[in-house]
């Protein structure tokens, strides 16, 4: 059997939408990016505004807490490193704190890593799940939600956005819903979002005029349109990785550790934690399994050493990025899921006993 780790929900109506916006001949942001917004807010219950990616919404997030040179962010060694790297755009200095038994950040450390300089904490929402905002938000510093994985999650009644000073969304190739790339920004500021996303230009009596120091960080309209129908699907699509979630949960409790889930869980990413992760991996990928890792920490990728970060620094982060595997985690069917499970179970065996 084969299965893909990825299967984007992209049906033929959601093709066609794309084909029309790109036979109007107006391929910028318009109509069907209008569009889009429109639905978006309905899901996460606030004002939203696109971008090209995740990453581009939290560097504009950073500019908008007025983050520079000379300052702090603290965030997660657990997350992808555009997390980080948007914290580098602005000049700032990226200070790491290491993650509880979620891989979510862990805020007591959080809390030692504070000092006159922290100018804002971007907060990761790891594979679906929130985290504890309402804690973080009364440490009075200004929370980045990077919302990346969290798109249909909530906690404790509070949804990405609403306690937080931004939430920035991504449609990457592996999210939830995707146009293969883009994001979005959840934020009040919404004109301001519109002058950084567009080199800083606004039209102003019919001309052009550059009004601030912006970036080429707006999206397609013809991306847009790909995203109308899987937005208007989320809960039914959400409905189904819940399915598989569970189908997961019950295959491995007992049997295998994974990532237990606290409030509304987004179901986009299932992780498991075994040891001699990579042999596991190889024999996944000989019976057919694609997999993923999230992720190896990001203060022990190369660059991040060569500024300084050492291995040890950050070991709960660490330990999950030796042991982590991402399965498949989109409308498996039945046979499919009970395949991965066996398959898993019988690969954790034989290689724990090596």
């Amino acid at each position: 059997m084969k299965i893909p780790f990825l299967n984007p929900d992209i049906r033929e109506e959601d093709i066609q939408l794309m084909n029309d916006s790109i036979r109007s001949g107006w391929l910028v942001h318009g109509e069907y990016t209008n569009q889009f917004e429109q639905e978006l807010n309905k899901v996460v219950g606030g004002t939203s505004f696109m971008t090209s990616s995740c990453t581009a919404a939290l560097h504009m997030s950073l500019i908008l807490a007025g983050v520079g040179e000379g300052d702090e962010v603290i965030t997660t060694p657990m997350s992808w490193v555009s997390t980080a790297n948007s914290i580098l755009y602005t000049g700032a200095k990226v200070v790491f704190a290491d993650v509880d038994s979620t891989g979510i950040l862990d805020i007591e450390d959080v809390k030692k890593k504070i000092t006159p300089k922290t100018k804002a904490i971007i907060v990761v929402h790891l594979y679906g799940q929130m985290a504890d905002m309402i804690a973080f938000s009364k440490l009075g510093i200004p929370i980045i939600e990077d919302s990346a994985h969290a798109l249909e999650a909530k906690r404790a009644g509070y949804r990405p956005g609403e306690l937080g000073f931004t939430s920035c969304l991504s449609f990457h190739a592996a999210k939830n819903i995707t146009c293969g790339q883009g994001g979005a920004i959840i934020t009040s500021e919404i004109e301001k979002c519109k002058l950084l996303v567009r080199d800083g230009v606004k039209n102003v009596n019919g001309k052009r005029v550059m009004l601030d120091w912006g970036y080429k960080y707006d999206l397609t309209d013809f991306q847009a349109a790909l995203l109308i129908g899987q937005i208007k699907r989320i809960k039914e699509t959400h409905a189904k990785r819940e399915v598989v979630y569970q189908q997961y949960e019950n295959g491995f409790e007992g049997e295998i550790e994974f990532n237990k889930r606290i409030g509304t869980h987004a179901c986009h990413m299932f992780v498991i934690y075994v040891d001699n992760r990579d042999k596991i991996r190889e024999r996944l990928l000989e019976r057919g399994i694609q997999t993923s890792v999230h992720y190896p920490p990001i203060h022990l990728e190369p660059y991040y050493e060569s500024l300084g970060f050492k291995k040890g620094s950050f070991p709960i982060a660490e330990r999950m990025g030796e042991r982590v595997i991402t399965l498949p985690t989109y409308a498996l069917t039945n046979k499919q899921q009970e395949y991965i499970i066996q398959e898993v179970l019988d690969a954790n065996s034989v290689n724990s006993t090596r």
